[in-house]
């Protein structure tokens, strides 16, 4: 069972992104079949899949799952410290692209597009835990680390639950792959979100107070 749940997470991304691809070859907007915007936003949707399944595999990494044991002598902490650099890449590129896209279509201008979004449901909260992110992975960066008290740094990457759940609204209520016709890619978005949040809650909040390692 345990060798079973290291594959799971590996096969569900592979998973979603092939989902990707197969719903955005045919997309009436954001395809990479279309023209210069569309390919903007196709680039755009696959760096806001990128981070999210980035953030959830650290928040795995995080949860010290007992399944997780036979990675920890395979450079696992080395791991995750360099896709903690490169989460935030995908992150900042994912609203800078979209919002790209739409000044194409609209014809306005890169910074009253980028504005504009941020009045848009959900992703005023999507900013936010955009920037809960970033602070967790700026804060673990060593020049500053040795510099924080333990219980700081801590909070800083329990931000990263928060900002996961405040970027769900946006996903289901603007993504593109999350709404389209051919539901795949969402079913498996969907159990994405709940095993990393089963694994989360179980290993890093019921069962140490239920008696197991804390």
């Amino acid at each position: 069972m345990k060798k079973a749940l290291l594959f799971l997470f590996p096969l569900l991304a592979a998973a979603a992104l092939v989902l990707w691809y197969y719903n955005n070859s045919s997309a009436p907007m954001g395809s990479s079949s279309a023209d210069g915007a569309g390919w903007v936003m196709a680039l755009g949707r696959l760096a806001g899949i990128a981070g999210a399944l980035g953030v959830m595999g650290q928040l795995l990494l995080m949860s010290r799952a007992d399944w997780l044991q036979p990675l920890r002598g395979a450079g696992l902490p080395a791991w995750h410290h360099r896709a903690g650099l490169a989460i935030p890449l995908f992150l900042l590129a994912h609203p800078a692209l979209v919002a790209w896209h739409h000044a194409l279509q609209a014809e306005n201008s890169f910074l009253e597009q980028y504005l504009a979004m941020l009045r848009w449901d959900d992703v005023p909260q999507a900013a936010a835990g955009e920037v809960l992110i970033i602070a967790a992975v700026l804060l673990s960066l060593p020049f500053i680390k040795r510099r924080l008290s333990y219980a700081a740094w801590k909070w800083a990457h329990l931000g990263v639950y928060a900002g996961l759940a405040l970027a769900i609204g946006h996903q289901f209520e603007l993504g593109g792959d999350l709404t389209a016709e051919k539901p795949y890619f969402a079913w498996v978005w969907r159990v994405l979100l709940a095993f990393t949040a089963a694994n989360a809650l179980w290993w890093r909040l019921l069962k140490p107070r239920l008696g197991g390692r804390p």
